[in-house]
């Protein structure tokens, strides 16, 4: 596969995965469209790079599934959503690596390997974030809403018939790291087993800031949710390394102020095709 440079700031698009074509990049070179919406992306900012996937659209059933025994009423009631676009996430959280390519420091309290997932970071940093990568890129970079993470977390049209517990298993030291497995720290991306689309950590290591307001479940099916228009906390989703198994599950809600930082929360992206 060619490698494909983009003269557009610090950024470089390195590749994609999927069908063959040809195209003309931005900055002029040559660039390897292998179809529309590749099934990922691999960009680069500075020396940070980083890959998007593919979430194609599909209906779900959010919140608990069958057979989980720690249900919160704040997960309830289970409920169809149509998602109707496809859209790409990040294979990994934000490590800091890129977080510093993008922002220029390190919150992070946990430190000393540059693919540690970003923590320490609000709601409004995660969004500061998403602007400028958005600007870096040319490309629309946010935070997944609440029903896109959930899908993404399942697996997507890749999901196993029977839901997962946990994103990727139902084994929970698989696929998470989380307080009985941790040491009393986070660890570097893409460490444990991935989900069914090839996506690492959403459950367990930093929870993930999701773009809605909380608010509760109003049930019924839904298409292309988006939470409450107005609240005072945002959704946060799927644990970290100092929380329980139950806190780590994929339909395990919590929420924060978005002006919050903690040494566990974290986040990843969304990118708009």
């Amino acid at each position: 596969m060619m490698v494909a440079a983009m003269a557009m700031l610090a950024f470089t698009y390195v590749g994609c995965k999927g069908g063959q074509g040809e195209g003309e990049g931005e900055g002029g070179g040559e660039v390897v469209v292998e179809e529309e919406q590749p099934e990922t992306m691999t960009l680069k900012v500075g020396d940070a790079e980083f890959t998007m996937s593919r979430v194609d659209a599909g209906t779900f059933t959010i919140g608990p599934v069958a057979g989980d025994k720690d249900v919160t009423p704040e997960e309830k009631p289970a409920h169809k959503v149509d998602l109707t676009g496809n859209y790409y996430i990040g294979q990994t959280e934000v490590t800091q690596e890129l977080y510093k390519a993008v922002m220029g420091t390190n919150p992070s309290n946990f430190t000393g390997m540059k693919n540690l997932p970003v923590e320490q970071v609000s709601y409004n940093d995660a969004m500061e974030f998403c602007k400028r990568l958005s600007e870096m890129t040319g490309k629309t970079f946010t935070l997944p809403t609440e029903a896109q993470w959930e899908y993404a977390a399942r697996g997507g049209q890749k999901a196993p018939e029977q839901p997962e517990i946990y994103a990727g298993s139902n084994n929970i030291n698989d696929v998470t790291w989380y307080e009985e497995n941790s040491n009393g720290k986070t660890h570097p991306v893409a460490t444990k087993a991935p989900n069914a689309l090839g996506i690492y950590d959403m459950t367990g290591n930093v929870f993930e800031w999701c773009l809605d307001w909380y608010g509760s479940y109003k049930g019924g099916d839904v298409t292309n949710p988006n939470g409450p228009e107005k609240g005072k906390e945002r959704v946060l989703r799927g644990g970290s390394w100092r929380g329980d198994a139950k806190n780590c599950r994929v339909s395990y809600r919590y929420n924060y102020g978005p002006d919050h930082n903690r040494f566990n929360l974290g986040f990843r992206v969304v990118m708009l095709p």
